[in-house]
């Protein structure tokens, strides 16, 4: 039942405790619970499949639901699990599991019998009428902060998640890279890229997968359609794979045809110098928004070589004029999940260069990040009544509309942040 072993879960919970303890008077305990199963609306006794929140994953190595991982100042570390039950026997084929643990139905006697003073809860909170939970909602913030930077530092165990994810997806993109040709379907090229990766090894895909062609290329999160590829298009594929939760996110860029076109050529290689130069920048101590700024502005300077914009640079940037073609962050946190801890402390995030960032922070060793800056032509954006106005002095309008076809061009892989430059564990997957 352990994805985990037990030495690498014991030197989680020795990482996160001097976090926790100070926070905490000695008869103050944390229940961190996994959650249960979601019924499908109208589904009776049907469940989606079920997700162990994140922070009872990694704190456990457990995925099975209900359990919930008890810690205290006073006796520490403790896992209250539901045995499997007859039913599950039966219809699920499941077997009784060995663990380091109690009964979960042992848990409210336990809390009672110790008449602790604040029970905090933290992951997916389940409808327990029997444990009652203290409300201190700033206590309860302070200890989710701590263990939200915590797991932001990923082991050594997690990284090779991520780099044997990253030989699986590769498996998709070769596959898809000698599949994409005029004719074939937005659809299709899914279909192909989530069969190989599950044929290698996946359990699946950490997010829905975005394939876009011509036009569809500058639609950030594309649904892959029926549309076929035409001769001459880009097509897009921003695509993970997934095991027990830890994935991979990337994005890839193709021309349709085998060949790029000068236009195309010219959008692709700005792209591609704006990511090399985000990763060679990511290192110890960095703030991330710097790196966001670092990609708006080779973005903006090669448009502005392009004809499409115009104007000092730097006004370029904090104006928020880039932000017609680049709207989005430069990255995200990923790993456990494809959004991993967030950045839910940044409760009044800023703008850089007209885009949000989603997270916020100096990088520290041992984070693993995307990076995928991307620059594109969308026509909701660059037809804009309000935008025209407000940016007339720094785009050349005109010259945008001729780029409408071409889409757009994202390139995106994870680091890991380490001494010197950054490891990109999905540089397996070829450019």
């Amino acid at each position: 039942m352990m994805i985990f072993n037990e030495k690498t879960i014991a030197q989680r919970r020795a990482r996160l405790e001097p976090e926790w303890k100070p926070l905490l008077a000695p008869h103050d305990c944390v229940l961190v619970f996994c959650g249960g199963p979601a019924t499908k609306p109208g589904g009776l006794d049907q469940t989606y499949p079920f997700l162990p929140h994140p922070s009872y994953y990694w704190l456990s190595g457990y995925r099975r639901s209900h359990g919930v991982v008890f810690y205290s100042p006073e006796f520490g570390w403790k896992d209250f699990i539901q045995p499997v039950t007859k039913d599950e026997r039966i219809w699920e084929g499941m077997e009784p599991f060995s663990f380091n643990g109690f009964d979960l139905a042992t848990l409210p006697a336990f809390l009672k019998q110790h008449k602790f003073e604040n029970v905090i809860g933290l992951g997916q909170i389940d409808d327990h009428s029997q444990i009652y939970l203290t409300q201190n909602s700033s206590l309860k913030i302070s200890l989710k902060e701590k263990f939200d930077q915590c797991r932001r530092i990923k082991d050594a165990d997690e990284v090779k998640l991520v780099r044997d994810l990253a030989e699986i997806a590769n498996k998709g993109y070769q596959k898809i890279k000698s599949f994409i040709q005029p004719g074939v379907t937005e659809r299709a090229i899914q279909i192909e890229f989530e069969a190989e990766i599950q044929r290698h090894g996946a359990h699946g895909t950490p997010y829905d997968s975005i394939v876009g062609s011509g036009p569809n290329a500058a639609v950030l999160h594309a649904i892959p359609t029926l549309k076929k590829i035409h001769d001459g298009e880009l097509v897009l594929i921003d695509a993970g794979a997934q095991i027990n939760d830890y994935c991979v996110d990337i994005t890839r860029v193709y021309p349709a045809s085998g060949k790029f076109s000068s236009q195309q050529q010219a959008l692709y290689d700005l792209v591609l110098s704006a990511q090399t130069q985000a990763i060679e920048k990511s290192r110890i101590g960095v703030e991330w928004n710097q790196i966001h700024r670092l990609t708006a502005k080779v973005i903006a300077e090669g448009l502005v070589s392009l004809g499409i914009m115009k104007g000092n640079i730097d006004t370029i940037l904090d104006t928020g004029a880039i932000a017609v073609f680049y709207p989005h962050g430069v990255g995200h946190l990923v790993g456990l999940r494809v959004r991993d801890t967030g950045h839910e402390e940044n409760v009044n995030p800023k703008v850089y260069c007209g885009a949000r960032v989603r997270v916020d922070f100096p990088l520290k060793e041992n984070m693993l990040i995307t990076v995928e800056p991307g620059c594109y032509f969308i026509k909701t954006l660059i037809q804009d009544a309000t935008s025209r106005d407000k940016y007339k002095d720094f785009i050349n309008f005109v010259e945008a509309e001729k780029w409408l076809n071409v889409g757009g061009v994202r390139i995106e892989d994870d680091i890991l942040i380490s001494q010197g430059t950054a490891t990109n564990l999905t540089a397996v997957v070829s450019k």
